[in-house]
């Protein structure tokens, strides 16, 4: 058995790569000699087939030989993406620490533009700007693979610029911020073009009244975390509440609860258009009873930071970057999805 303990950064990559072409390798060899278990049953069902489904707004479902595939997640769907993005977090977290980048509130702050970049072109696909192909590209999970492509691209860079030239006053961060604001501007553009009323497809209407909803209740719950360590001041482990990058993963899976709970089921009978959710998971939760999707999502959140930074605080005090990055992973699990639903209800689509 390997032991990666005793392996250098460069032949854990170096393995990953071999692994991962094997597995395409595999698939290619069996989409070819046998395309109806491999390509059909398989790829087109739980993978390829949703994108489509998604990229089309007119249909729910595509068919090919006779095969259905639904738009949005499975739970094969989930599970594949869920095991490829804690390999991908942990390769990414062995070329940060090869690279020296500390992983904290900085480092997120710079991967900012990156972050709003997905849901910023997501729901831009969603109104139909985008022709298939290019539509395919901006539809997850190709957007994640696209966003990834040019964060590690510009990272590159900056580290180039700030340790191999010694430009001190550009840093790797510096570089990695500038190049997602140019990345993001564009898109930025045609968002607010929309919102003031030069619209290239159809909407319900903009809804300034949603928008302003969502985000004061994410506001006032965040307030009150914020400030609770300062009532009880008995406790002061729970003054990890106040760090920044901790009130960030509660904003991003607030977002991603409430904006759920609201275009779904029109609590106050707003006259939403009728929202589904994809995913399998918070649609068992919201069936049970609709707003117990954001409040579990909030506790979990809660929970997730107290292992963190209270339960394991001394055990993981020297894998500061590792927690930061997987923080970093799990506020754009929430917030990502959040922020493309708060978008469409605001843009009516």
């Amino acid at each position: 058995m390997i032991n990666f303990k005793n392996l250098s950064t460069k032949q854990i990559y170096l393995i990953s790569i071999v692994i991962f072409l094997a597995i395409i390798a595999v698939i290619v060899i069996g989409c070819v000699l046998y395309p109806n278990i491999f390509y059909d049953q398989w790829i087109w069902k739980y993978y390829w087939g949703p994108v489509v489904a998604d990229a089309d707004p007119t249909v729910a479902t595509v068919i090919h030989n006779g095969i259905e595939a639904r738009e949005g997640y499975t739970i094969i769907s989930e599970l594949t993406y869920g095991f490829i993005l804690v390999v991908s977090l942990f390769l990414i977290y062995k070329l940060l620490k090869k690279l020296e980048i500390s992983i904290n509130w900085i480092f997120c702050l710079s991967l900012l533009p990156y972050i709003l970049f997905g849901p910023v072109t997501r729901v831009l696909e969603d109104t139909g700007y985008f022709s298939p192909p290019l539509v395919y590209w901006f539809i997850s999970p190709l957007i994640y693979i696209q966003i990834a492509g040019y964060a590690i691209l510009f990272l590159l860079i900056g580290y180039i610029i700030e340790k191999k030239w010694q430009k001190k006053h550009l840093t790797t961060n510096t570089i990695l911020f500038t190049g997602g604001v140019i990345l993001l501007l564009p898109f930025l553009v045609l968002i607010a073009q929309w919102m003031a009323g030069y619209q290239w497809g159809d909407s319900s209407g903009v809804r300034f009244d949603v928008f302003l909803l969502i985000t004061g209740l994410v506001s006032l719950i965040v307030f009150i975390v914020y400030f609770f360590p300062r009532v009880v001041k008995t406790h002061k482990d729970i003054s990890v509440y106040q760090n920044p990058l901790n009130l960030s993963i509660i904003v991003g899976h607030m977002v991603d609860g409430i904006t759920s709970y609201v275009s779904i089921y029109d609590p106050l009978n707003m006259g939403l258009p009728r929202y589904l959710e994809k995913h399998p998971a918070s649609n068992f939760l919201m069936e049970l009873w609709p707003p117990l999707f954001p409040i579990v999502k909030f506790f979990l959140i809660i929970l997730v930071i107290y292992v963190f930074d209270i339960l394991y605080k001394e055990e993981l005090k020297g894998h500061a970057n590792l927690v930061g990055l997987i923080k970093i992973g799990i506020l754009i699990l929430g917030f990502s999805p959040g922020l493309r639903d708060l978008l469409r209800v605001t843009m009516g689509v």
